[in-house]
């Protein structure tokens, strides 16, 4: 299948469509209420794919409950609908004494690959040393660890676990580890790209970001389109965070980040079918 990009990221598509928002996710559907979907179902992500011609890899994002429950959802998804969701990427809660056979089940039995891990929901460091043997894990069996980074809206989780720095300190400590910064880090704009300079297996996505607002001179993301079209350009991934940013929008408004055609390429396509093509066996150049 030809595809026209390759969205990073989506969050975990219900079996049905609902209107209704989950809680936990009230004030993002305020913050985003000009881009957040209510239709979360996976018919309704299938049918967004197959109309802009894209593909996307979902990821099991999990902050409570059953990351165990998650874990099937995501691939159930990607089982049933493999033409369009390429991959599934895992997730456990390192809180658990079983947090590590979670994460195996997840790659063993259901064929995901990876870990999602939202530090800031959890309230944990990115360097939390319970965090220490699932790292060590997928590094050893080359699974990509994907981050959340930068501000949150949780109420109770403070944006200080989203650092970039902690993926710097990560990097230092997991040098065959590759890692994916969702969102970008902002915030810390600066911070996140000088990590990205230092660690070539470290990515970013900027899931949730409209690219409009990635340009001009008010929204504190200035530097990032330079980077994109230079030092960073093999590094960096389209995404949604679906339900969060539709994709006709995304794709409108990338054109606005002024890429030449090569580093555009790259953001929206390439970047990413060369880390499936390494990480997952996946050919989708």
């Amino acid at each position: 299948m030809s595809s026209s990009f390759i969205d990073f990221r989506v969050r975990p598509a219900g079996i049905e469509d609902s209107i209704e928002v989950p809680a936990r996710d009230e004030h993002y559907a305020r913050v985003y209420k000009s881009t957040f979907a209510a239709e979360r179902g996976i018919s309704t992500l299938i049918r967004a794919l197959e109309t802009s011609n894209g593909q996307a890899v979902m990821q099991a994002e999990w902050e409570d409950d059953d990351p165990v429950a998650v874990n099937e959802l995501v691939a159930h998804a990607v089982r049933n609908h493999p033409d369009r969701l390429v991959a599934g990427i895992a997730t456990t809660d390192p809180r658990l004494p079983n947090a590590l056979e979670i994460l195996r089940h997840a790659h063993d039995d259901l064929g995901l690959r990876g870990w999602n891990f939202q530090p800031g929901f959890l309230k944990m460091a990115m360097t939390d040393p319970r965090c220490a043997e699932l790292f060590a894990y997928c590094q050893a069996n080359g699974h990509p660890v994907t981050v959340h980074t930068g501000v949150n809206f949780s109420p109770t989780g403070s944006i200080e676990y989203g650092r970039p720095l902690g993926l710097c300190n990560l990097a230092c400590d997991y040098p065959d580890l590759v890692l994916v910064a969702n969102h970008g880090g902002w915030p810390w704009v600066t911070e996140m790209l000088a990590v990205l300079w230092k660690h070539p297996n470290v990515y970013a996505d900027f899931g949730a970001i409209a690219p409009k607002r990635m340009v001009g001179s008010a929204g504190g993301w200035e530097p990032v389109a330079h980077w994109m079209n230079t030092m960073v350009s093999d590094q960096v991934l389209l995404a949604s965070d679906w339900p969060m940013m539709r994709h006709e929008r995304l794709l409108t408004e990338a054109g606005q980040l002024g890429l030449s055609a090569d580093s555009l390429a790259k953001y929206t396509r390439g970047n990413a079918a060369r880390l499936l093509d390494a990480m997952w066996g996946t050919s989708l150049s």
